[in-house]
């Protein structure tokens, strides 16, 4: 199966429970929350972020990842409202397999003007290495355009997993031309930068 078909069939997924988790050996949790429509506490639709979905599923199933993937409309916004059930468990699943970094995974629109931004609470919910590690992962692979905490520092995901001991977080915007349907050969070169910093920080807990 090539990229492209693989890719998509995973985007396409579904489930009849609320969320999918699934294991991997390595300490790194990727979450997804906003793939698919929900309600807004104004009554506006807040549209899916396409390909949230599939790359924590393609992480998870090609580089031994964890992944946790919300599904459906729960009336919560899991990113914004407290006592969310997707959260409490995430909370949990984080202290029972000992994760180390979670990577909160959410589409930016085609205006903003990054590829790729990331979220650390001003750089208190990752280490200064971390966060330089997974930033040159992306340049050093032709994904230049990087910011830090601009505009977005983190949601409820991340607030919620800073309070915890001993793991990081980090949410990662991911720019719509890299979730584009029409040029998915820039989503491969976004999935290629995701492994290499896998493995790198696979090494760095593994010493």
């Amino acid at each position: 199966m090539s990229f492209e078909e693989e890719i998509n069939t995973l985007e396409l997924f579904d489930d009849k429970d609320d969320y999918v988790v699934r294991k991997g050996s390595i300490p790194i949790l990727f979450t997804s929350v906003h793939s698919f429509k929900h309600l807004k506490e104004d009554g506006t639709i807040k549209l899916n972020e396409p390909y949230t979905k599939a790359i924590a599923l393609y992480l998870n199933k090609y580089f031994n990842v964890n992944c946790m993937v919300k599904l459906h409309d729960t009336g919560l916004d899991s990113n914004r409202d407290n006592y969310d059930y997707f959260n409490i468990e995430l909370l949990r699943f984080i202290k029972d397999n000992n994760i180390k970094l979670v990577i909160d995974l959410h589409g930016a629109s085609l205006s903003k003007d990054f590829d790729v931004e990331l979220g650390t609470m001003n750089n208190l919910s990752a280490s200064f290495s971390t966060i330089n590690e997974f930033k040159e992962s992306f340049v050093e692979n032709g994904i230049t355009n990087v910011n830090i905490n601009d505009p977005f520092k983190g949601g409820l995901v991340t607030q919620s997993i800073y309070k915890l001991d001993d793991t990081e977080v980090i949410q990662l915007e991911i720019n719509r031309s890299f979730r584009d349907y029409n040029n998915l050969d820039n989503l491969y070169k976004l999935i290629k930068c995701l492994e290499k910093f896998i493995n790198q920080y696979k090494e760095y807990i593994n010493r």
